[in-house]
């Protein structure tokens, strides 16, 4: 019970709703979330640690980057429900899946004339 009342309260932050229904679509950098959501560094790295702490999310690290990724549990299937039924009917959450796209568009553009895998932003 104790995991659960961390998910909650982990899910009561606005801008974690945020990244939590960002991390939906796929796993992203902390640039990703940093660029889609328009926040530092910081706080994308803030509030990410927080939801990794309460078992929402994983890690993993590529060299200095650090890669996240929902955390798959039959505990959590509730949260399903909320990303799909709830805050994706939110203009605000919906906007944000626009933005990761185009982001992801103009981030793999700039990768592929570089030939790199990853865009290098200098906050991260």
């Amino acid at each position: 019970m104790e995991n659960l009342l961390d998910v909650l309260k982990a899910l009561s932050d606005e801008t974690r709703l945020r990244i939590l229904n960002l991390l939906y679509e796929r796993e992203l950098c902390v640039c990703d979330v940093m660029e889609t959501l328009q926040i530092t560094q910081a706080k994308a790295s803030r509030h990410l640690i927080y939801m990794k702490n309460a078992g929402l999310v994983k890690d993993r690290k590529q060299a200095q980057w650090a890669y996240y990724a929902m955390q798959k549990d039959d505990c959590l299937k509730f949260i399903d429900s909320l990303v799909y039924e709830n805050l994706r009917n939110i203009e605000l959450y919906r906007s944000d899946l626009e933005n990761l796209n185009t982001w992801l568009k103009q981030k793999n553009s700039y990768c592929d004339e570089r030939g790199k895998g990853a865009i290098l932003n200098e906050k991260d």
